[in-house]
């Protein structure tokens, strides 16, 4: 009687797999649906609880390869191989950080390659024009400046093309940047957030030279073409600490350019002038300011990376340089400056 009494105890927990018994068929909700199933009419509530727990388990499993799916996608769509003109841009420009910062509106180093200008809102065409209709800087704002650290580099001659390749390797040296020679709507269409302009200065004003100094100016590299009135700034600053002048071959020896080259002959024809490398050796002897000047052959916008032929002096074979070499070699020389009121050629 005792084992009749287990067995029948136990009945309720046997599979219907064993024995299936006679069951009352039940149809799905949804007619002709492919998981429709019948269920037992005597099914217990031990087989619903794990049929339950079956379908979650099924369910997550099923998230979870779905989710692996997508993920592995993903990888494959990130890690797709970058095309020719992409790589080519990326060498140009200075790297997929530089494009990712500057937008690619700078065409340095890139041959026959306009530069692509954004058109200035109307408040920043305002304010450079309101710089250009001689705005001067009041003494209280330039005695608060006196009171900070200069820190920064002004690069002269900023619209240039090797004055550009220099603002973009003080910015790969993490060095602040002020640039003198465009606007503050070019300088963030390029550059971002990382150079400062001075707009609407004269290079002929002296005054103008000084105040843009005097605003955390601690060297100065003189890309441009036209002497104007820096020397003279500079030198009569007394705080800056290095000069690196960017001249041209034979310059030293009176080679000036004439006739055609002189007036289509670009940059390179312009920092040719003997009269302007003169200027900077007596304001920077006088003033006791250390000058390094660096006489590049012809400057070309094409790939660097190639050896370069250093010589002392003005006795260089001449050639040509790439920008991004012209540009390494004068930022390089900011941590090397000479003895104070010595030259270094």
């Amino acid at each position: 009687m005792a084992a009749v009494t287990l067995a029948a105890a136990f009945a309720p927990f046997r599979t219907h797999a064993r024995k299936p018994a006679k069951s009352v068929m039940k149809p799905s909700a949804t007619i002709g649906d492919s998981r429709a199933r019948s269920v037992p009419a005597r099914a217990t509530a031990a087989h619903r609880t794990v049929d339950a727990s079956s379908a979650r388990h099924d369910q997550s499993l099923a998230r979870s390869l779905s989710s692996r799916g997508r993920a592995s996608v993903a990888c494959r769509a990130s890690g797709k191989k970058k095309g020719f003109i992409d790589e080519l841009l990326d060498v140009m420009e200075g790297g997929p950080k530089l494009r990712k910062w500057y937008g690619q509106d700078s065409s340095v180093g890139a041959p026959n390659v306009d530069k692509v200008e954004r058109e200035p809102t109307e408040e920043a065409a305002a304010k450079s024009k309101g710089d250009e209709g001689g705005k001067v800087d009041t003494e209280e704002e330039l005695l608060e400046w006196d009171k900070q650290p200069r820190r920064a580099t002004l690069v002269a001659g900023a619209d240039t093309q090797l004055g550009e390749a220099v603002v973009m390797q003080l910015i790969v040296a993490k060095q602040p940047v002020t640039a003198l020679g465009i606007s503050p709507e070019a300088a963030a269409a390029r550059y971002g957030p990382y150079v400062t302009a001075a707009p609407g200065a004269d290079v002929d004003d002296a005054q103008a030279m000084a105040n843009i100094i005097r605003k955390g100016v601690r060297a100065v590299i003189y890309a441009g073409g036209k002497t104007g009135a820096l020397p003279q700034a500079f030198a009569a600053d007394g705080k800056v600490k290095h000069v690196v002048l960017v001249s041209a071959t034979g310059a030293s020896k009176g080679e000036s350019s004439g006739g055609l080259f002189a007036a289509f002959g670009g940059d390179d024809a312009r920092r040719r002038d003997p009269a302007r490398e003169a200027a900077f050796k007596s304001a920077a002897v006088g003033a006791k300011v250390p000058l390094t000047i660096v006489r590049p052959g012809t400057v070309k916008a094409a790939f660097g990376g190639k050896p370069l032929v250093f010589s002392q002096g003005d006795n260089g074979p001449g050639g040509e340089v790439s920008l991004e070499d012209a540009a390494e070699v004068c930022v390089r020389c900011l941590g090397a400056p000479p003895a104070a009121g010595s030259v270094i050629e």
